[in-house]
């Protein structure tokens, strides 16, 4: 690992010195093509020496975008670069059967199906990530998902947006037994849970039940999941993380949606990737086995019988 975390400090460096060059040249062609813009200003009364200067202001316009955009192209390379070589071993030393596409997401209808939030107008993911610990299977991506927002203006003029309502990480854990029974679980009051064919209950702890609305296709079935361990590790999985948080139990799945605004596994080029690098990277892949461990995912209760 520390082989393939020099090879691409060297990579990141080398395309990190053309990005600043190309960067710095479109400045200052940009800010030349202003100094001669107003060249062209104070010399109006003379036609062709303002259309001169206007000319070449607007050329070199055109020459700095460009090669900014060049630029840009090498923030873009350095991107692909950790996603597709550095992240995918950090996985493989860590997961059995490991599968990255860093431009895919968890489908959108999967999460759909949960009902434990509302169907998003407009969508998109990455970083998609699935593979084996003990056992158990796990697929976590990435997500934001937007709504359809319409809003009138004073002078009756109807505008069209789409706002994000959830953004952060959506996680499914696949392990052997399929229970029968649905469990919602969902910070705050569970507005957008679907509760079609569910009741509402609480639980034995009043410090859970005022952080979270619980709803379930049968009671049993609730605190069959819910012992006060489990309960536990919710609380403390929830402390973790900012905004909001959801766990859904159907069939030998479980799934969390974690609604923190946060974009994951992302790096800044103009940062070595250096051991606290690796560190920061590592922080958000061990959260996928800590709630395979810590939820005891792996035990003979999610074994097959």
């Amino acid at each position: 690992m520390d082989t393939v975390i020099t090879r691409l400090e060297e990579r990141r460096q080398a395309l990190y010195g053309k990005f600043k060059k190309g960067l710095t040249r479109g400045i200052l062609l940009l800010v030349g093509a202003g100094i001669l813009f107003l060249v062209a200003i104070a010399t109006g009364s003379n036609d062709d020496i303002n259309g001169l200067f206007l000319v070449l202001s607007i050329i070199l316009a055109i020459t700095g975008i460009v090669i900014m955009g060049l630029a840009g192209q090498h923030a873009a390379a350095f991107k692909t670069l950790i996603k597709t070589e550095f992240i995918t071993e950090l996985l493989k030393s860590q997961f059995e059967d490991v599968e990255y596409r860093h431009k895919d997401m968890i489908s959108v209808s999967r999460i759909n199906e949960t009902q434990m939030i509302k169907r998003p107008d407009r969508y998109s993911g990455e970083d998609f990530m699935t593979g084996t610990y003990k056992g158990v299977r796990f697929e976590v991506s990435d997500i934001d998902l937007k709504e359809r927002v319409e809003t009138t203006d004073s002078q009756g003029h109807k505008h069209v947006s789409y706002q994000t309502y959830f953004k952060g990480r959506w996680y499914i854990y696949t392990f052997e037994r399929a229970f029968e029974g649905i469990l919602k679980i969902a910070e705050g009051r569970g507005w957008s849970v679907g509760k079609k064919g569910l009741e509402k209950m609480e639980s034995e702890s009043m410090a859970f039940n005022k952080k979270f609305a619980i709803y379930t296709s049968s009671q049993e079935y609730a605190f069959y999941h819910l012992t006060p361990r489990t309960m536990e590790k919710f609380m403390e999985l929830e402390e973790l993380h900012k905004g909001q948080i959801i766990f859904y139990f159907k069939d030998n799945e479980l799934h969390i949606g974690v609604n923190d605004r946060r974009d994951y596994m992302e790096m800044s080029m103009r940062k070595p990737l250096d051991e606290h690098a690796v560190k920061v990277f590592q922080a958000d892949i061990d959260v996928i086995p800590a709630i395979i461990n810590e939820m005891r995912l792996d035990s003979t209760k999610f074994k097959q019988k």
